[in-house]
């Protein structure tokens, strides 16, 4: 690794760690708000409407491409950075925020008009009293998506100054107000209670504190509509690829929850605990890694040092294999006291558990892939090419609706489960093929060579948990909160322990280099 690449490691390592203890919190937190629904209300036809609440919502804020904003954003405000013309990122800024906040504030106003039409489409086997209490919950959630919008544009704007502290507390105020929303509020206003948190959380964290963070970082807003500027239409041209596709990574919930309307009552409950369980590690190490890369990815591109760009996307990559593959293995290996544990005094009753454990299985074998595609679409972002990522991403989503359909006839909300699994992980091999004929000179070979002897590792090493766990649960009755806590205590560390053995006999030498330095059979890159 040349010093200038060892210099961006660093750097992106920092960033990483404020990131990563930031998420880690909010998953912790996103899992407690989750939590709390199971504790005040359990698992049952309001929870799911709740949960189906977010869709439109949700895809209000896919339209715009508000989930996307950083990625789009950054690479347009670091260019006019790196060509001395700061001024100008700042009027590109100010005209983005203007001019996509009142289009976000019109669709905010049809969507409430319409809400029970597109209900109907979103929820299609509810019956009229679920479908009346999502509108209901809808509605309450709607105006949240115009804080999520502008709060992206002023995150952006921090992400690309390297300021990460700030941007990382909006989704723990996020969470907090959900918890208390439902806490406080439950008890008179029913499931309506976290609605009102949803709210009031999007309010503080996402857009009023990033006004702050945004003002600390220099922003300077002047409000304008110059939709002429090149700024403002590299923005329009990055984003309609992604307003307009629609990529598993951001439909999958959609469909879920879809195919999820027409099965028992609760079955949409089951699997949004399972995937939040399975979103924690997931977001402490993939979302963290992704976050923090991601500007310094966009930088080097701007700079033309694509040499160095290749070895630091190497770099994060074989990262995040060596963390998430044993982590996902071990996730599923201990599932049930795992589950058992985290929704121990709650209303969730042993069949509820029981469910959530089996999703949360079926969900964890997908949690690299969702980790790696994160970092690989990165890779395009960062080269300014949204369109490649949202074509393959549609594809792969028309082709995996059969999937879920069939996989659904068969196993219920487990096929569900298991079909986003199939489907991300196809989907994350298929792009960074793509990208991998993109990136002159990228070398993938040493790189799939370290997936498959750390899956191996994993893989062996999850086994063997798997039947210390079955054997340590009939001992210390794994059903009760107590003997759940005992198991894990035990299996964890000897799970972790096996797999360093491992790692040591195959001679893994990236379990002691990473992030340090590359290892040598990358030098080719």
């Amino acid at each position: 690794m040349t010093p200038s690449s060892s210099s961006v490691m660093r750097q992106i390592t920092r960033s990483t760690g404020v990131v990563m203890a930031s998420v880690l919190l909010s998953r912790i937190l996103g899992f407690l708000r989750d939590w709390t629904v199971a504790h005040q209300i359990g698992s049952n036809a309001s929870t799911d409407a709740y949960y189906a609440a977010f869709t439109l919502p949700d895809f209000l804020n896919y339209l715009v491409a508000g989930g996307s904003l950083s990625l789009i954003f950054i690479p347009v405000f670091t260019k006019y950075v790196a060509e001395g013309a700061e001024d100008e990122a700042w009027h590109v800024f100010s005209t983005v925020l203007t001019f996509m906040g009142l289009v976000l504030l019109l669709l905010v106003i049809v969507a409430e008009v319409f809400a029970p039409g597109l209900v109907h489409v979103i929820a299609p086997g509810f019956n009229a009293t679920e479908k009346a209490r999502v509108v209901s919950l809808t509605r309450l959630m709607l105006p949240a998506q115009i804080c999520f919008y502008l709060g992206g544009v002023l995150t952006a704007v921090q992400y690309a100054k390297a300021q990460f502290v700030v941007p990382s507390l909006a989704p723990i105020i996020y969470n907090l107000a959900i918890i208390a929303g439902g806490v406080l509020l439950s008890s008179r206003l029913g499931i309506a209670g976290f609605s009102v948190g949803v709210v009031c959380g999007a309010l503080v964290g996402n857009f009023g504190l990033q006004v702050y963070g945004a003002t600390r970082a220099g922003a300077r807003f002047r409000p304008n509509l110059d939709l002429r500027h090149p700024g403002f239409r590299l923005f329009v041209r990055l984003a309609i690829p992604i307003m307009l596709a629609l990529s598993l990574v951001f439909t999958d919930d959609w469909i879920i929850r879809w195919f999820g309307s027409y099965l028992r009552a609760a079955s949409i409950t089951w699997l949004n605990y399972g995937k939040t369980l399975m979103r924690v590690p997931l977001g402490v190490v993939g979302q963290a890694v992704g976050v923090a890369s991601f500007p310094f990815l966009a930088q080097l591109y701007s700079d033309k040092k694509y040499g160095e760009l290749n070895r630091t996307l190497n770099s994060t990559l074989r990262g995040l294999i060596l963390l998430l593959v044993p982590i996902s293995a071990l996730t599923m290996a201990e599932s049930r006291p795992l589950v058992r544990l985290v929704f121990s005094h709650t209303r969730l009753g042993p069949a509820d558990l029981g469910a959530t454990a089996s999703t949360l299985v079926l969900f964890s074998l997908g949690m690299f892939a969702w980790a790696a595609q994160n970092i690989v679409a990165r890779g395009f972002y960062a080269a300014r090419d949204t369109l490649t990522p949202a074509v393959v991403g549609t594809i792969f989503t028309v082709l995996n609706i059969p999937v879920y359909w069939l996989l659904v006839r068969r196993f219920e909300h487990l096929g569900l489960a298991l079909a986003s699994s199939i489907g991300i992980i196809v989907y994350t091999l298929v792009l960074f093929g793509v990208l991998k004929r993109r990136l002159p000179g990228y070398q993938a070979s040493a790189l799939f060579l370290f997936f498959l002897k750390i899956a191996a590792i994993s893989a062996a090493a999850g086994l063997v948990t798997f039947r210390l766990t079955g054997w340590l649960s009939g001992h210390w009755s794994a059903t009760s909160a107590r003997g759940a806590f005992v198991v894990l205590i035990l299996v964890t560390p000897a799970g972790a322990l096996l797999t360093l053995l491992l790692a040591w006999i195959l001679r893994v030498r990236e379990v002691g280099d990473w992030p340090k330095k590359e290892p040598a059979a990358d030098s080719t890159l």
